[in-house]
């Protein structure tokens, strides 16, 4: 029982950081919070990899 308790807890702990990721990405954290949570570490690991790095406003 704690071993099933342990890995929610990572895979939920896996949802709320590729939502964070999303959202540092500009992307919509809502959704790839439930796409997370269905595919786990591989959605993260694509949101991470796959997608285009974020561009920085010179102007500041």
């Amino acid at each position: 029982m704690e071993l099933q308790s342990f890995m929610s807890a990572a895979w939920l702990s896996i949802a709320l950081l590729a939502a964070v990721v999303a959202g540092l990405q500009g992307r919509s954290k809502l959704w790839w919070f439930f796409i997370t949570l269905v595919f786990g570490p591989l959605a993260l690991l694509f949101l991470a990899i796959w997608t285009e790095p974020l561009r920085r406003d010179e102007r500041a």
